[in-house]
């Protein structure tokens, strides 16, 4: 099983304990969510964007995969509340009210505000981020290479 096929059933697992606690918002992004869509990345870890109360139940609902609890963490590019859980060898990282700082000093809008579309993967409904939007954060956050990866898939697939 290749990595983005293993990250996806661990995601699905999560997404089974999600539907249990209702009310959770959550967004699947990063390496996982792009392989999802057909961008060629490698695939990595798992991330979920979210609250910062949705984060709280989530960590506590993946307490036995625990590896950093879930707390408020910020720096001069980033602020969130993050945790950090390790499922069948997969890191997954949860980020709520995450932002990032713009280039004119200001924070970005909460990542878990924007549009969400839903990608169906083996009859589980996987809220995600459009490429277009995904193309932004990764410009805006710095990671030129995987933003022209994203924009060359959405040329090419137009």
């Amino acid at each position: 099983m290749g990595n983005l096929q293993k990250n996806l059933e661990i995601v699905k697992t999560i997404s089974n304990t999600i539907k249990k606690l209702k009310n959770i918002t959550w967004i699947l992004t990063g390496s996982t969510a792009l392989a999802l869509q057909g961008v060629n990345v490698p695939v990595n870890d798992i991330d979920i964007i979210t609250d910062e109360i949705s984060g709280r139940n989530l960590d506590e609902s993946l307490s036995d995969y625990c590896i950093q609890k879930y707390i408020y963490s910020s720096n001069d590019k980033y602020q969130s509340y993050y945790g950090i859980y390790r499922i069948n060898d997969v890191k997954v990282e949860i980020m709520g009210n995450f932002q990032y700082k713009l280039k004119d000093g200001n924070w970005s809008k909460e990542n878990h505000l924007h549009e969400v579309k839903f990608y169906n993967y083996n009859n589980t409904l996987i809220p995600i981020l459009s490429l277009e939007q995904e193309l932004e954060e990764y410009y805006n956050t710095g990671k030129t290479n995987t933003a022209e990866k994203i924009e060359g898939f959405l040329k090419n697939n137009k």
